[in-house]
């Protein structure tokens, strides 16, 4: 285990359970058992199978670092429900949930923010162009971590196109064993861009198609359903 997950075990396991408190009424009515044995089942997978190999990508310096931390909580949650008899596909509405009730926790003053944000072509190309020179300098020091580029222009009818060109949570779970989780990963994008009431639309992964994500914003429509997940709806999107 690299030393910076090391010293924030605590702090990482604070957070991630964080998320799966939200679910915690459907874990115990799968699992059969008081959610804080569930939960330290989760966690118990997750430090020995997950945190123990993640690898250091800039750790607090970039948000990055949560996405990976923070994203893979829900592959041991779906791993240890596996032991229960719940599919994958069923643990995958259980991330649904759970994202999706986290967002909307967040006051409505502040997701009215965000949405105003992402809403405005100029100041979210502006806060991506940063993000970009910020995960350029990063991954040069630490390879295999989030490299992203800001698209000019846009893709064919969004008002705004960002990609994501290298992606450590795709890169782990190929080399690890977990790709059957990365589609319903990715699809949690669209669980918080839409409880923000932001139409994303993506037609690329790092995870299906090997060369990018692309996250296109679209104005004047209606975001998509997030579930059933967005890359089983036959429409081309991932």
């Amino acid at each position: 285990m690299h030393e910076y997950y090391r010293n924030n075990i605590l702090k990482l396991k604070k957070e991630n359970e964080g998320y799966l408190r939200f679910v915690k009424a459907e874990l115990e009515q799968n699992a059969g058992k008081p959610y804080s044995e569930v939960w330290e089942e989760i966690w118990g997978f997750y430090e020995k199978n997950l945190l123990e190999h993640f690898p250091y990508i800039g750790g607090d310096k970039v948000s990055g670092t949560k996405n990976l931390t923070g994203a893979y909580i829900f592959v041991a949650m779906g791993e240890v429900l596996k032991r229960y008899g719940v599919s994958v596909e069923g643990s995958a509405r259980l991330m649904v949930l759970a994202y999706e009730r986290k967002h909307q926790a967040i006051p409505r003053p502040a997701r009215a923010v965000m949405r105003k944000i992402f809403s405005s072509p100029r100041l979210v190309t502006k806060m991506y162009r940063k993000k970009d020179r910020e995960n350029t300098e990063n991954a040069a020091k630490y390879p295999g971590s989030f490299e992203t580029k800001t698209m000019q222009p846009p893709a064919e009818g969004c008002v705004f196109t960002y990609r994501t060109l290298v992606c450590p949570l795709s890169d782990f779970a190929k080399k690890y064993g977990y790709e059957e989780y990365m589609p319903y990963l990715c699809n949690l994008d669209y669980v918080m861009f839409g409880v923000l009431g932001v139409p994303l639309y993506r037609r690329h992964t790092c995870f299906a198609n090997g060369d990018y994500c692309d996250f296109s914003l679209k104005s004047g429509v209606q975001p998509l359903p997030y579930w059933p997940p967005v890359f089983t709806q036959g429409k081309g999107y991932q």
